[in-house]
């Protein structure tokens, strides 16, 4: 494969969010007069856009989604209390709060904006925010959303006035305003009547509206001349459901995509030679991953097996001559710009004689067979990935059978917890800090994706999830590394570069937690 000489593939370090126990989080600059930041309207009128993701959305409820690709629709929609800023993910911007505090080390009080309408006509204010949470948690219904698992820790909500609302936690938590940009609001009561009402026909304060959802194959959005920011520049926003690289590629070159997500690095050369795209970078969030379940009966519950699959694989020259060069090698789930990173943990070394001779220790000198679930043109490189995994352990004895699924089987089977003996995943980690991951994958449990038990390992990880202060927590994560590496729950890979294919005529820039937003962007 020829990789581009030009393209920068090392991800830059960020800064920690600063933690306080009761200092001032933001003093967010108020909002404008229409209370919610400088709007994106213009005397230039642009024109509709069209977006290619991989995958369908799974639902419109954002309670019920722990997607990125299902997030970046809904995110037109609906709207956080505060965003992410979209080159440095340690810092925060306002939305529908226009200034925050933290109170004491369990309690944040957020200032909401003013004038905001849901989509249906009803006013936002804090009553909505305290049922958004209350819907989430499942407090009346004793039934937690699948948006819950992110919000560990949060007790509920209280309302203070129309304009104030305080969140509570049971513990002090370093996730807490990392994970609250994913969090979007919902009216108050859309849920009482029907728990699935909003799973096709979205309510929220967002730049647009639902216009239709053709299932598996696209979502059109319309913009709202009501919106509290001001209308958005583009009027319309499509978003098509298409697998096939090669067909996405058609669509960028044709002028009838206008960008294409997860953009194959073996097609960044014709992007480029086009003439009428370009290729756009951002450093990721996203961890890919071979979990292995050893919840099951069977070899893999064995740590010599598991330590023997990662020494099996060779990840540098599968990173090298596959991906093309846009990957790191990580040790577990923490790559050097994420909070925590300690480079004295090492990836485990490609040693296939060493592989060998672990199986044979285990008991499995002629190797044995196993299925891996891969989900179909929802991460770059998840195919040809799996495929040459296949390949390394075929090496060593171990058979491996790729079964390859649409993404929406993928994500029932995981959500449901009915999976194989190991599948592929690339997980997003929009907080920049592994205690998210080790919490849904590694902790024991079934809020998450676990496939794993070590009561020593939750209790680090539980450790880690109250622990502010930035050295003790960042001791805490290396101790969990020192016993994820050891332990092996997971055939480790490497962390993304994410590619995006854009054309000439759309004036957009990348974020570095993978969100795909059309408000603050125009056409030429």
């Amino acid at each position: 494969m020829n990789v581009p000489q030009n393209h920068s593939r090392s991800p830059q370090r960020w800064s920690r969010p600063a933690q306080a126990g009761v200092a001032l989080l933001s003093t967010a600059l108020m909002l404008s007069a229409c209370s919610g930041g400088s709007s994106s309207s213009s005397s230039s009128v642009s024109g509709p856009v069209t977006i290619a993701q991989g995958v369908d959305p799974t639902t419109m409820n954002p309670l019920q989604q722990r997607e990125t690709s299902t997030s970046n629709v809904l995110r037109h929609m609906y709207d956080p209390l505060v965003t992410r800023n979209p080159k440095d993910p340690s810092k925060y911007e306002p939305d529908l709060a226009t200034s925050w505090k933290q109170v004491d080390a369990i309690t944040y009080e957020f200032t909401l904006a003013d004038g905001v309408k849901f989509s249906d006509g009803s006013t936002f204010d804090a009553a909505d925010v305290k049922y958004t949470v209350d819907a989430m948690l499942g407090t009346a219904t004793g039934k937690p959303t699948l948006h819950a698992s992110n919000f560990k820790g949060l007790k509920g909500a209280e309302v203070v006035d129309a304009h104030t609302v305080r969140f509570l936690m049971s513990t002090p938590s370093p996730l807490f305003m990392p994970r609250l940009p994913n969090l979007f609001m919902i009216p108050e009561g859309s849920l009482d009547a029907d728990p699935a009402a909003l799973d096709s026909k979205p309510i929220g304060t967002g730049p647009y509206t639902l216009k239709t959802w053709d299932r598996n194959s696209q979502v059109v959005l319309d913009s709202r001349s009501d919106y509290f920011r001001g209308a958005a520049r583009i009027p319309s926003v499509t978003f098509k459901t298409i697998a096939d690289n090669s067909a996405r590629m058609a669509g960028l070159g044709s002028g009838d995509i206008d960008l294409v997500t997860n953009l194959a690095p073996d097609s960044v050369p014709e992007v480029e030679g086009a003439g009428n795209a370009v290729v756009k970078q951002s450093p990721s969030a996203r961890i890919a991953t071979i979990w292995l379940n050893t919840r099951t009966e069977g070899p893999l519950q064995n740590r010599d097996v598991r330590l023997a699959m990662n020494h099996a694989v060779d990840m540098d020259t599968i990173i090298k001559t596959v991906m093309g060069g846009y990957g790191s090698r990580v040790a577990t789930f923490t790559p050097d710009y994420f909070v925590g990173y300690d480079e004295a943990n090492k990836p485990l070394k490609y040693d296939p004689e060493l592989a060998k001779k672990l199986l044979a220790d285990a008991g499995y000198a002629d190797g044995f067979s196993m299925e891996m679930m891969v989900p179909a043109g929802r991460y770059p490189f998840a195919e040809q990935v799996s495929q040459a995994i296949q390949s390394n352990l075929a090496e060593v004895g171990i058979k491996v059978k790729l079964n390859i699924v649409e993404f929406g089987v993928f994500a029932d089977a995981t959500n449901s917890g009915n999976v194989p003996e190991s599948y592929y995943a690339a997980y997003g980690n929009s907080t920049f800090n592994p205690i998210a991951e080790y919490l849904l994958a590694a902790r024991t449990g079934k809020s998450g994706y676990s496939l794993y038990s070590d009561p020593s390992l939750d209790a680090l990880i539980d450790q880690a999830a109250v622990t502010v202060d930035p050295t003790q927590q960042d001791a805490l994560i290396s101790q969990v590394e020192k016993k994820l590496l050891a332990d092996a729950p997971f055939l480790y890979l490497y962390s993304q570069v994410d590619l995006y294919g854009v054309s000439q005529r759309l004036v957009w820039e990348p974020s570095v937690d993978e969100s795909v937003y059309m408000y603050d962007a125009e056409t030429k």
